[in-house]
């Protein structure tokens, strides 16, 4: 991941292109196959319409998914906000309590790498970001230089 910078107070972190393909393949399927099946929905049953209206309805969620990462250098914030076709959730990291980013193998994925962050007012690291090695790497990196603190592997 690349990190585009918008002002000097804020850079987001971009999605992949792979990502965004792929999202828009699965949905289109999902959409076009509901819009087929909704042609003829007068010979359905109720249950088999909520069925794909729940599965459009999750198509359209993947399609929109966006995971924003907001750096804040005023009030020393890292903030994630996670949203669709409206908000889920938003994490709020402040800089100064940032102890070290460490690196870590994900459990049954041997590709698979967590970008962790180490907190001093907390027992259980925060997870920030996954991918392949190299890539959390430089992200790591990158991160600890920033926020001047170490990077744990």
């Amino acid at each position: 991941m690349r990190f585009k910078q918008l002002s000097p107070t804020i850079a987001i972190m971009a999605k992949t292109r792979a990502q965004t393909i792929g999202r828009w393949i699965f949905a289109s399927l999902v959409a076009s196959l509901t819009l087929f099946n909704a042609l003829g929905f007068e010979h359905w049953s109720y249950a088999e319409v909520i069925i794909w209206s729940f599965i459009a309805l999750l198509s359209w969620h993947l399609l929109f998914a966006r995971r924003r990462i907001q750096f804040d250098l005023e009030r020393q914030l890292i903030t994630i906000n996670v949203s669709s076709l409206y908000p889920l959730t938003q994490q709020v990291i402040p800089i100064n309590h940032i102890a070290a980013f460490q690196i870590q193998q994900r459990l049954g994925q041997p590709h698979g790498y967590d970008l962790l962050v180490v907190m001093d007012t907390q027992i259980e690291p925060l997870k920030f970001q996954y991918g392949d090695l190299h890539q959390i790497q430089a992200i790591g990196k990158q991160l600890s230089t920033f926020c001047n603190v170490p990077l744990l592997s």
